[in-house]
């Protein structure tokens, strides 16, 4: 875009940069990078790309379901991971493609800060009446299981489920990685919301210790009603997320 800056007008200058200045989606298409796939990541450059995969918040389909997913940070000093939060949806598109009636994963909203406990819980019980949500999951592998009591004294009118992961990040990771592929997942809002995400997506390979953490993904693979494992609504009444004392 910035080699055509001669033919494109002011406004339409500003909003592309507004839009996509500071994402990788930017790095290819304003400033012309040529960005390949990295070898061994789950997620490829194209499954973010696909047709429907940037959604307008105002063409949402009324969602079933709304989880404030949250990766805990075990410590809080400056040099400490950041405790990451994702807020996605599940709902069925108001137009299907080629007979497709699945349901469709929003992820609405991420984030990720230098939180102590309390702060994280604070943040987490916001985001979850912001988006009307119906659970707060928290992983709790690094000693997080008094994070729910936490929780509660802050803000007792939260539901909330606490999960453990019992297999690697890459393990856990893949599922929601076949959703993208599968083409049943959007990110909802500006591109520049989701940049350090879909950077975590595109370039994580899961090799352990020799690799950073990647905490928004981490958060974003424990939105729950994403899992393909997790059978659809039943009678449209589905109470599974209910039950998250």
């Amino acid at each position: 875009m910035r080699e055509n800056d001669a033919n494109l007008s002011a406004v339409a200058r500003a909003e592309l940069e507004e839009e996509y200045a500071g994402t990788r989606l930017g790095r290819q298409e304003l400033s012309g990078e040529l960005l390949e796939d990295v070898e061994g990541a789950l997620w490829k450059a194209w499954m973010l790309e696909v047709e429907g995969f940037r959604f307008r918040p105002e063409h949402l389909p009324d969602l079933q379901r709304v989880v404030v997913a949250v990766d805990p940070a075990t410590k809080s000093h400056e040099d400490a991971d950041r405790t990451a939060f994702t807020v996605a949806g599940r709902g069925y598109p108001v137009e299907t493609m080629y007979g497709d009636d699945r349901p469709r994963g929003y992820l609405l909203h991420c984030e990720q800060e230098r939180f102590t406990p309390t702060q994280s819980m604070k943040r987490a019980a916001e985001l979850y009446h912001e988006h009307r949500a119906d659970c707060v999951v928290i992983e709790a592998n690094n000693g997080g299981d008094y994070l729910p009591a936490l929780l509660e004294q802050v803000d007792p009118t939260v539901n909330w489920r606490i999960v453990h992961a019992p297999r690697g990040k890459r393990a856990r990771a893949a599922p929601a990685a076949q959703l993208y592929e599968q083409a049943r997942v959007s990110h909802v809002g500006s591109a520049r919301l989701f940049a350090e995400l879909e950077e975590q997506m595109t370039t994580f390979v899961g090799q352990g210790e020799t690799e950073d953490s990647p905490d928004l993904l981490d958060s974003a693979v424990w939105d729950l009603f994403l899992d393909p494992l997790i059978p659809p609504p039943r009678g449209g009444d589905d109470q599974r997320l209910s039950r998250c004392r």
